[in-house]
């Protein structure tokens, strides 16, 4: 049987279960106290914004949760060295990372895995933190 209204389109689309990368990064918005902030969601393999872009010299606070769900999640970013400066097991209720870097681009990821599969990441559950003067 063939689909051809819109409503089965939208259907569809809603049941897509991997969305893809963001073309352009969300900026970090500033506060009347000068922090920058920006929520990060995390899910089914996949952060939300997955493209973050923040102001150097200004502290940045990531508040970072994850949807509703079974599967635990964590929230791991390199810093300038490749060593973490946050790593965070993700839940429900918002947790915030408080962190001040140099200019560059950082990775953040799930690192999570289930014996015999892939790893989070590698299922696309990681996205990149640039960091402008």
């Amino acid at each position: 049987m063939r689909c051809a209204t819109a409503g089965c389109i939208a259907l569809s689309l809603a049941w897509m279960p991997n969305l893809p990368a963001q073309d352009q990064p969300v900026p970090a918005a500033i506060d009347t106290d000068g922090v920058q902030r920006v929520t990060i969601v995390g899910g089914s393999y996949f952060f939300r914004p997955d493209r973050i872009l923040a102001k150097a010299g200004r502290p940045l606070h990531l508040i970072v949760s994850m949807e509703e769900g079974i599967v635990p999640h964590r929230f791991v970013l390199d810093g300038p060295d490749g060593k973490p400066v946050a790593d965070i097991e993700l839940a429900t209720k918002p947790k915030t990372v408080q962190i001040e870097l140099p200019p560059g681009q950082y990775a953040f990821s799930c690192p999570n895995r289930l014996l015999m599969f892939k790893s989070h990441r590698e299922r696309g559950m990681s996205g990149t933190l640039e960091i402008r003067n």
